[in-house]
């Protein structure tokens, strides 16, 4: 995937040099928008491993933003959905996903997320819609 293959590049060049965090400073990087999490081409591996090895029981208390490839292939298109992160199966390849506004959870396939992290500058209930689209350029 094109868009998620940008956004592991991008990371990448921020973070040159950057070694492994601790889970918990991963954590704090993610909720505040410092690190963004992309997952793995194939699942599971090493994304799905450093996703799984935070507290993600504590994501429920963050706002955060999921970008997810929509509608079928190949005339797809990216949507930020905000909300808050529920649960992990690394397994499974699913991410349990609350949406802001009182819309119902679900599980998100993994497959169809290109990148997920905070927002530094709107965190909280109120501050975010419950999706909009991502601009590509």
């Amino acid at each position: 995937m094109g868009a998620r293959a940008a956004r592991r590049d991008a990371r990448r060049s921020v973070r040159a040099g950057g070694g492994g965090l601790e889970s918990i400073e991963r954590y704090n990087d993610l909720v505040v928008g410092a690190y963004i999490w992309v997952p793995d081409d194939d699942q599971p591996g090493a994304a799905a491993a450093e996703l799984a090895s935070l507290p993600v029981h504590w994501l429920r208390e963050w706002t955060l933003w999921v970008d997810v490839e929509c509608g079928r292939r190949p005339d797809t298109a990216l949507h930020r959905l905000y909300g808050t992160v529920t649960f992990f199966e690394p397994d499974t390849g699913r991410v349990g996903f609350s949406p802001t506004g009182g819309h119902p959870d679900f599980a998100l396939p993994v497959h169809r997320i290109v990148a997920l992290s905070g927002d530094r500058q709107r965190r909280g209930p109120g501050q975010v819609p419950a999706h909009e689209p991502v601009d590509e350029r």
